[in-house]
């Protein structure tokens, strides 16, 4: 199935304020050959006429400039939704005929509460649909086709926008939406809601919508929040995937086998990746606890007996993280034990090659075939297991078994070296993950993606073969890890290394008071751009003030809150003071080690940008 990639930057700037990024997976050509669709939109606009979702103007023309009306937009998603029978329904607008072409769609639409019309019983189906109403009616229709209510984004991402005063008050959810899901982006720093979308940028749009859509039905998963939880709680951490048919297939699957073997204890979830969880929840309305959350949610449901098994494959920066985060909780239940990630003893290695081997050996055993696994990589020390893997296969004698890494070493070109000059023919790939999320689907299988393990593969002259499969499928796996849970120890006794993520401030141990002083000290910024000269940390009486030197004059006020909030604040704001190139801010801190919401003005743009800022204690320098 072929796949659609990033917008360049160039086309980012010929779409303008519609323009969209995100990945999308072509359908059977239209077999029209339309001689007015931009460049840029010629893969959008072919898949949506390819699936019949909107129709050209003539033989020849899609009309691709045209501004897309009210009939059409709903048309596409009523076909989209496999054109429902409504023959039977009552037509509430007086002027969409009943010989309409668009008549069902409309009145659809209209009983899915997906439209409302413009009053007075009046569709408007000619009328062209603004930007802010693009977003009220897909985001109605993707909140129908998930079963919900409604969709929201819990970020806002509209504050950053000058004009985002100028989105209806009814409009500014589904704008947040539909700008946080990338659907629509803002062009030339603007997001213009009312104006016009093109045809060709609304199959964009669409294109894109299909493709968050496309991993699968959420419902089939269970997001494991629920309270009324018993004295003794097992909570399953895992990174997460946003792709709802793996989840549901691994770690779904591995929550159920933990169910199996812990009848006395209720299994609850938590993922780590904050990024997957808002995804889920703005893209399908489900909500998953972070480690953060659950931890809360155990507490506060009287938990006595937490044992916690993480999902990870190896005790990394994520192992880490999560071991500081429960010795921050262990004083606030009985007991607090933690079992192993799945790949910590000479067994567990021992196991779970055995499995890899088991699942895959009838692929390759022509003798031509190699199988290649793909594992994540990592900075940390714990990258080692994939060293360690490779080893177990060239003593067993699989000589056609190879371990790299998406993010470290082997590559993907290591590997296909490798393979070639063993003399193979063919080659399986398969992620060495317990999930086949996002780098499986991408950087594995991704085959318009030149540096995809794919592309790099059959560059090399190998014929390709994806298993899309996550570790945590095997029924082996599954019970590895539940047989790690039953062997949990208590935090200080597990005998297994810790290393944090050094660039996790809630991985740091709890902050010392700082006693009265002036104090150097570093601060982090989650966003890039804002550059962070030194700072400058004066503590009295417990209150805490910080000069804050930026690398550049870019910025000339600071506010402590949210883009948003200061745009709107007659006080509170700090002016800069610039000298040789630098801007100096004082700013009030309220906390160390927790990420603090401040605002910067940006003097070349007139417009107010959120940044996020830690203060990290442990590198506070008395002067």
């Amino acid at each position: 199935m072929r796949k659609w990639k990033k917008l360049t930057a160039l086309l980012l700037a010929a779409l303008m304020t519609s323009a969209l990024t995100g990945t999308a997976f072509a359908a059977e050509d239209s077999g029209k050959q339309y001689t007015d669709v931009p460049a840029w939109a010629q893969e959008y606009v072919e898949r949506i006429a390819g699936q019949g979702l909107v129709d050209g103007k003539t033989e020849t023309t899609f009309g691709a400039n045209d501004p897309m009306t009210r009939a059409d937009l709903v048309v596409a998603l009523y076909r989209l939704a496999k054109s429902p029978d409504v023959k039977d329904k009552e037509n509430p607008f007086t002027d969409v005929a009943e010989d309409a072409a668009y008549r069902d769609a409309v009145v659809w639409a209209k009983e899915q509460k997906i439209v409302g019309g413009k009053g007075n019983n009046v569709f408007d189906p000619d009328g062209v649909a603004t930007r802010q109403e693009i977003a009220k009616i897909l985001n109605e229709f993707a909140a129908r086709q998930v079963g919900k209510d409604a969709l929201t984004s819990r970020k806002d991402v509209l504050a950053a926008y000058p004009d985002a005063d100028n989105v209806g008050i009814w409009a500014k959810d589904y704008m947040n939406w539909a700008v946080a899901s990338e659907f629509i982006t803002g062009g030339d720093g603007k997001l213009v809601p009312g104006g016009t979308a093109t045809r060709a940028q609304v199959a964009a749009i669409l294109c894109r919508y299909m493709d968050d859509a496309s991993t699968g039905d959420a419902s089939k998963d269970d997001p494991r929040n629920q309270d009324e939880i018993g004295r003794k709680e097992l909570l399953v951490v895992s990174f997460g995937t946003s792709f709802n048919d793996n989840r549901a297939a691994t770690i779904k699957a591995v929550e159920d086998a933990m169910d199996d073997a812990f009848p006395g204890y209720d299994v609850r979830r938590a993922f780590t990746a904050d990024t997957i969880i808002e995804h889920i929840y703005r893209r399908d309305g489900e909500l998953i606890d972070n480690v953060k959350q659950a931890l809360e949610r155990a507490r506060a449901n009287g938990v006595e007996e937490l044992l916690v098994q993480p999902t990870h494959l190896m005790n990394g920066w994520e192992y880490g993280d999560l071991v500081k985060a429960l010795e921050k909780v262990e004083g606030d239940f009985k007991s607090v034990k933690l079992g192993a990630p799945l790949l910590t003893t000479d067994s567990d290695f021992d196991k779970v090659a055995e499995a890899m081997v088991e699942a895959t050996q009838d692929l390759a055993k022509d003798g031509k075939t190699a199988v290649c696994w793909m594992g994540h990589g990592t900075e940390a020390a714990s990258n080692g297991v994939y060293a360690r893997m490779q080893k177990w296969f060239d003593d067993a004698g699989l000589d056609n078994y190879f371990v790299g890494t998406v993010e470290a070493e082997p590559t993907a070109h290591d590997l296909a070296k490798l393979v070639k000059e063993a003399g193979y023919e063919k080659v399986v790939l398969r992620p060495m993950m317990i999930v086949a999320g996002d780098h499986a689907n991408n950087d594995m299988a991704d085959e318009n993606d030149p540096e995809s393990w794919y592309s790099v593969f059959t560059a090399a002259g190998l014929e390709v073969q994806c298993e899309i499969k996550g570790l945590g499928e095997l029924a082996e796996i599954q019970a590895l890890l539940a047989d790690h849970a039953k062997n949990a120890k208590e935090l200080k006794n597990t005998g297994i290394d810790v290393e944090p993520n050094p660039e996790n401030p809630d991985a740091k141990d709890e902050p010392k008071g700082l006693a009265d002083g002036e104090y150097t000290i570093e601060v982090e910024c989650e966003q890039a751009m804002f550059k962070i000269d030194s700072c400058t940390l004066t503590v009295k009486d417990g209150k805490m003030t910080a000069q804050l030197v930026l690398g550049s004059e870019s910025f000339d006020k600071m506010f402590a809150g949210t883009a948003a909030a200061a745009q709107l604040a007659k006080e509170g704001v700090a002016e800069g003071v610039s000298a040789d190139g630098k801007t100096t801010f004082t700013l009030d801190v309220a906390e160390l080690d927790k990420p603090l919401d401040f605002a910067a003005h940006s003097v070349k743009k007139d417009t107010w940008y959120d940044r996020t800022l830690t203060f990290l204690a442990d590198t506070a320098v008395a002067k």
